[in-house]
């Protein structure tokens, strides 16, 4: 099939590098780093290979120990569970023991049969010759081996060459002296390229991602220069040896190259990554929205505080300049909270901060600077949802506004301790001081002031937990709250890493 002419577009690098090492770390010379990365690519050659594989490390006694495994997402397992930690006896690995005695690939011939399913097990030496440290065992079901398919047959020979390649050392990008580690995503396009970097096989999926981002006639036979994007997600493993990844924006679709360099040519995949990133910039879009409105909140409630301020300073009643001054006091915890979401990514706050800002205002406001009074906080929680940390700000002042000016009085002497503690479903916080106690006979439900009827409403009402007294030496006050775990952290994007 003849060339075509390269799309009309802007070509524009995004990322050069995916996700994990920093680019200036070092490949960790011998074994354990070459180890390593043959481990982090083997779901990429389970997935091409249509098999399972494992690879075994070999012990000082010469026994084989499997270190790393993975199951196809693209075939039947012929190995149910994991081999992870197992060592291998010669009488049921004999292939992989060949292969380390030899130094050289054995294919196997002896079907095997486990759950029903038959295959033969491959296995290759990897290390230096006349060094090796370790073996990669491949095992392929019948109904793969006896009846590919064209794709099939393409994506094996990929997997072998892949296997050739890590084999004799480790896979390396070619921007930057660390290692390559990648995976077979779901929607990736997967192209075979000869030596001059004409593409020889281009999966359905290839196609329809390049024709999507501007590719004019077929892709067989076209060269990684008129690829969309190609020149710079594929051109620098052209005549190098190892890998690149690299984001690039072409024909108003972002597309996520991989490519690496094999035995006669160059493996290639492709993911249109234009969905994922509208949807990124949307939430960065919301994310800036409900900050912004955060900023405003906390804006408003500072502008509140400062009212109140004002209405305390020419209030006539002392009672009542006390009640504004608490209320102030309310008013500005939650602030406090709206502040530190006005510059969060996410919805959640850390506690351990917000709280020990706002013990620092209740101290100050109500004892002063000079006050024999000490007020400290202990613990972390870490970050909780943004309506569970306001709700505790506002606990939190009031309790500790109560500590000093009924437990040791604003103008006494003592201390009042905050403390803290996070289990996996439940936050526990507990305000004690050295004071005066509670007066006998103490019921919150009907003896509480208004500071503490607030506290009670929150804890029981609007978070869900419990909310207890103690006596003894001073007074000490209990919460639990159910909180939800932390949130898992977002997957990674395949590239180079450590």
């Amino acid at each position: 099939m003849g060339t075509v002419k390269p799309p009309a577009v802007h070509c524009r690098i995004l990322a050069l590098m995916g996700t994990g090492a920093s680019s200036h770390e070092a490949v960790e010379p011998g074994r354990q780093g070459h180890l390593d990365n043959v481990a982090g690519n083997l779901q990429l050659i389970a997935d091409m290979g249509y098999g399972d594989v494992a690879l075994a490390e070999r012990a000082p006694d010469g026994a084989l120990h499997v270190i790393a495994d993975a199951r196809p997402m693209t075939a039947v397992a012929a190995v149910a569970h994991s081999r992870t930690g197992r060592t291998l006896s010669a009488h049921d690995e004999p292939e992989a023991y060949r292969a380390l005695r030899e130094g050289t690939p054995v294919a196997g011939e002896r079907r095997r049969t486990t759950r029903g399913i038959s295959y033969v097990t491959h296995a290759y030496p990897i290390g230096p010759p006349g060094a090796l440290y370790g073996v990669l065992i491949r095992d392929l079901t019948q109904l793969v081996v006896e009846a590919p398919g064209k794709m099939e047959v393409a994506f094996m020979g990929i997997a072998e060459d892949l296997i050739s390649l890590l084999a004799a050392g480790p896979l390396l990008s070619v921007a930057e002296d660390a290692p390559f580690v990648t995976t077979r995503r779901a929607g990736d396009g997967v192209m075979r390229l000869d030596t001059a970097g004409r593409v020889l096989y281009g999966s359905p999926n290839a196609v329809n991602i390049l024709k999507n981002a501007g590719l004019e006639g077929g892709l067989v036979g076209t060269s990684a220069a008129e690829l969309p994007g190609g020149t710079v997600g594929i051109g620098p493993v052209l005549g190098a040896e190892g890998a690149h990844a690299a984001e690039v924006e072409v024909g108003g679709r972002v597309l996520w190259y991989r490519a690496i360099g094999v035995s006669n040519g160059y493996a290639v995949f492709v993911e249109d990554f234009t969905e994922a990133r509208l949807r990124e910039q949307e939430l960065k879009v919301k994310e800036a929205t409900i900050r912004e409105v955060h900023h405003r909140v906390k804006n408003n409630l500072q502008t509140i505080a400062s009212l109140l301020r004002i209405q305390a300073r020419r209030s006539g009643s002392p009672e009542a300049s006390r009640a504004l001054a608490e209320a102030v006091e309310r008013v500005s915890s939650m602030a406090v909270v709206h502040e530190m979401l006005s510059v969060s990514t996410d919805e959640t706050v850390d506690f351990g901060e917000a709280a020990r800002t706002v013990v620092d205002m209740v101290r100050q406001g109500i004892a002063g600077t000079k006050s024999a009074i000490t007020v400290e906080v202990e613990g972390t929680v870490g970050n909780v949802p943004a309506s569970t940390g306001t709700s505790l700000a506002l606990v939190t002042a009031e309790l500790v506004h109560n500590a000093i000016e009924h437990g040791l009085g604003a103008g006494g002497h003592g201390a009042v301790v905050m403390s803290m503690r996070r289990l996996p479903s439940e936050l526990h916080l507990v305000v004690r001081d050295d004071g005066v106690g509670l007066p006998d006979g103490f019921d919150v439900t009907a003896d509480a002031n208004l500071g503490l009827a607030i506290v009670r409403t929150i804890v029981e009402d609007d978070l869900r937990g419990t909310l207890t007294f103690g006596g003894g030496r001073g007074t000490t006050v209990t919460i639990r709250v159910p909180v939800p775990p932390d949130p898992p952290s977002r997957p990674e994007r395949p590239g180079v890493s450590d």
